[in-house]
C-alpha cells in the first residue's frame, strides 16, 4: 500500500537508502583523478578533524578538490551531525519554543513590523487551544473551511515541522473533494484522517513570487540567511537562494529538482547554481529547467530583505545562531519562517565552502562549544 500520511512519506523519502561509501569514493576518484586510497586518507584525516565530517559530506560538499580547498580550506567543513550538539550551547533551549511552533511564532511576529503571510488556520484534532485563530478538528470542518471565500490558494506545514515533511499546497476545492498540488483531489475524510491525519499544520495565505522569478519557477523560493548575533552586533556569514522544480510545494534543497545558489550576503548577487544528484552536486552555467541565465543575477529588494532579517533577529536576540528563510515578493520580503540555529548542510552544498568561518567558530566557542 502506498504511504499516505504526508509527513511520513516525505521522511521516508529524505532517508530513503543512500549509495554505499565505495559509490562515493568512485565518484569522488573519477572526478578529481586521485587515487581511492588517497582520498580515503584524506577523509580519515577529517573524519577525526574539528569538523567530523561522514564520508558523503566530504564527497557532496567536494571537499576532496584539492584544485579547489587547502587543508586549511578543507578544515572549515563541518557536519550537520554537530549542529545540535552546537546549537545546544548557544542559548537558553527554552526558546527554541518561540521559533519552532509556528503558530506561536506567527503570532509574536503579529505584533511586529515584520511581513509575514497571514495565518487563516490550524488543523489539529487534539484539544489545544490557538486564541485567535480558526481551528479544524475535523472532515467537515476541514470541507467547510476550504469552501469559504478568499482562502484558497493556501498553503500547510507542519506546525513544529522541519525540511518542508508534509508541506502541502491546496489549489481547489468543491462540496465532496480537495485538490492537493501533485496529490490531485482526495475526499475529505482521506485528507483528514490519512494524509494530515494526527499531525498539527499552520495553514496560511500562499505567498507570490516577485516578477524577478518568473523567468525560473513558478513555486515560491525563499531566501535562507544564516544568523549571528554577538555583543558586536548581527552579522550574516552565509545566505542561500532556494528555487524549487516546478514539480515540487517547497524548496527543500533535500527535493529532487530543486536548486540552492549561493549568495553574497552583502548584495545579494547569485554566485553559484547547484542541483544534487545520487552522490554528488552539480553545478550549472543556467537554469537547467528554463535556460535562463541567473549567475551574477541579484536578488531584488536585497537592502529590505537584511533590514527584516535585522529586526527579526533583534526580537529573538536570545538565539545567538539562527537562520531565516524569507521570500522576496512584488511588496516586499515576508518572513516565511525563523529556525533556531540551521543546518550546517545547505551553504556548504551551495557554496562550496567550509561553515566554520573564523566569525562563527568565534561565536560558537564564546557560547561554550570548545571544540573548534
Amino acid at each position: 500500500m502506498t504511504e499516505l500520511h504526508a509527513v511520513t512519506r516525505d521522511y521516508k523519502e529524505w532517508s530513503r537508502k543512500k549509495p554505499s561509501s565505495l559509490d562515493y569514493l568512485r565518484h569522488a576518484a573519477k572526478k578529481s583523478g586521485r587515487k581511492p586510497m588517497d582520498l580515503s586518507c584524506e577523509y580519515a584525516r577529517l573524519q577525526y578533524g574539528r569538523g567530523k565530517l561522514t564520508l558523503p559530506e566530504y564527497v557532496r560538499y567536494g571537499v576532496y578538490e584539492t584544485d579547489l580547498h587547502s587543508r586549511e580550506d578543507q578544515a572549515r567543513f563541518i557536519t550537520n551531525k554537530l549542529h545540535w550538539p552546537i546549537v545546544r550551547k548557544c542559548f537558553d533551549m527554552s526558546w527554541q519554543a518561540a521559533t519552532e511552533d509556528k503558530w506561536l511564532c506567527s503570532h509574536t511576529l503579529a505584533h511586529s513590523e515584520i511581513k509575514i503571510p497571514e495565518t487563516l488556520a490550524v488543523i489539529d484534532k487534539t484539544d489545544r487551544a490557538y486564541p485567535g485563530t480558526h481551528k479544524i478538528s475535523t472532515a467537515e470542518s476541514l470541507r467547510d473551511f476550504f469552501n469559504s471565500q478568499d482562502v484558497l490558494p493556501c498553503f500547510a506545514k507542519e506546525n513544529r515541522g522541519i525540511c518542508s515533511f508534509g508541506a502541502f499546497l491546496v489549489l481547489d476545492a468543491d462540496r465532496d473533494k480537495v485538490n492537493l498540488k501533485g496529490e490531485g483531489w482526495l475526499d475529505y475524510e482521506t485528507c483528514m484522517n490519512q494524509f494530515i491525519g494526527d499531525t498539527p499544520y499552520l495553514v496560511q495565505k500562499l505567498q507570490r513570487n516577485h516578477s524577478f522569478f518568473d523567468q525560473y519557477t513558478e513555486n515560491l523560493a525563499t531566501v535562507r540567511v544564516y544568523v549571528l548575533v554577538t555583543e558586536r552586533g548581527i552579522s550574516t556569514p552565509f545566505a542561500c537562494l532556494k528555487l524549487p522544480s516546478r514539480d515540487n510545494v517547497a524548496d527543500s534543497f533535500w527535493r529532487p529538482g530543486n536548486l540552492a545558489c549561493d549568495l553574497d550576503p552583502k548584495t545579494g548577487e547569485i554566485l553559484t547554481i547547484r542541483s544534487q544528484h545520487r552522490v554528488g552536486i552539480s553545478d550549472h552555467a543556467e537554469h537547467p529547467e528554463t535556460g535562463k541565465s541567473i549567475l551574477g543575477e541579484t536578488v531584488p529588494l536585497w537592502g529590505r530583505v537584511m533590514d527584516l532579517v535585522h529586526s527579526c533577529a533583534s526580537i529573538f536576540y536570545q538565539v545567538k545562531y539562527q537562520s531565516m528563510d524569507i521570500a522576496v515578493t512584488q511588496d516586499g520580503p515576508v518572513l516565511i519562517e525563523i529556525n533556531t540555529g540551521g543546518g550546517f548542510d545547505l551553504p556548504q552544498l551551495a557554496s562550496g565552502r567550509g561553515f566554520l568561518t573564523d566569525e562563527v567558530c568565534e561565536l560558537f566557542r564564546s557560547c561554550g562549544y570548545r571544540k573548534l
